[in-house]
């Protein structure tokens, strides 16, 4: 991980050459596609060169949209957005964690290149300043259904304020190896469907997969595997709650390829197997 004090790799020039000027707003009433990026906390995409194609949830209907520089995607927690990297583009992806602000420099070259390389950064998510109260703003108003009009300052704005705070980090330092757990659980909150594994998620961090363990083991609550289970489930749920998707559906988009498995580890955590918990779900829901 590389510190986030020293500004050189803050895109500042790009950003201010190519302000924003239009937001694309990600919806989550379709069911969200395989392999789309969906996390239960809100995200703010921005191209920095190139063209940065995706399929989003747009007056919920799928449709698909080319974002270069000057555009922002915007996912309000739970929205998806499935990206095809078909183009070359360089893309700057800030991730609003409970704890931490995940930033990400991800460069793709197209289908003929088709991995992705990717630099990562994480900050303290600040408890006080304007940041938490324009992000909480962008939220309701993608709840609303505001016109995406009314995203184009706030974004300026958050992206202004996220820089702000990386001009002056809070004087409180987190301990590095918390911090860098904490950076690893987001990591896996925003990667838990794709085939990740203790040894792939190591190696993403440049730390051995024993050091991932010991981390986990010392500064953790619970191990790397159980932590990423325990990820996938809760997704799991709200999928269960909110999409007739079918249990085939909902496994592979957990992460899991086998459906009895994923059933096996779902009722071994929740006392409940899918089925059940979504029965339950749903007369809960209809007694409200």
């Amino acid at each position: 991980m590389k510190s986030p004090v020293s500004l050189a790799w803050w895109p500042e020039r790009r950003l201010g050459r190519q302000p924003v000027l239009k937001v694309f707003v990600c919806g989550r009433k379709l069911h969200p596609p395989l392999y789309s990026h969906v996390v239960n906390f809100p995200r703010l995409e921005i191209p920095l060169r190139g063209c940065y194609e995706n399929q989003i949830e747009s007056e919920k209907q799928p449709v698909t949209v080319q974002l270069r520089p000057g555009s922002t995607l915007f996912a309000a927690p739970n929205c998806w957005n499935l990206p095809t990297w078909r183009h070359g583009v360089e893309l700057m992806s800030l991730l609003f964690g409970k704890k931490h602000l995940g930033i990400s420099l991800v460069t793709g070259r197209g289908p003929d290149v088709p991995q992705l390389a990717a630099q990562k950064f994480s900050i303290p998510w600040p408890l006080t300043g304007p940041l938490p109260h324009i992000l909480e703003a962008m939220v309701e108003l993608q709840s609303a259904g505001e016109p995406q009009a009314a995203f184009v300052n706030l974004s300026q704005a958050l992206i202004s304020c996220v820089q702000e705070l990386l001009r002056h980090p809070a004087t409180r330092t987190a301990n590095r190896a918390q911090g860098l757990l904490e950076t690893v659980c987001v990591y896996l909150q925003n990667h838990y469907q794709y085939d990740i594994t203790r040894d792939s998620v190591a190696q993403q961090f440049n730390v051995t997969p024993n050091h991932l363990s010991r981390l986990f083991q010392t500064h953790g609550s619970m191990t790397f595997s159980n932590y990423l289970t325990h990820v996938r489930i809760d997704r799991a749920k709200h999928l269960l709650r909110s999409y007739n998707l079918k249990l085939d559906d909902i496994s592979i988009r957990c992460g899991y390829r086998d459906t009895p498995y994923f059933c096996r580890v779902f009722k071994q955590l929740t006392k409940a197997t899918p089925a059940e918990y979504r029965a339950a779900a749903r007369r809960a829901e209809a007694l409200k």
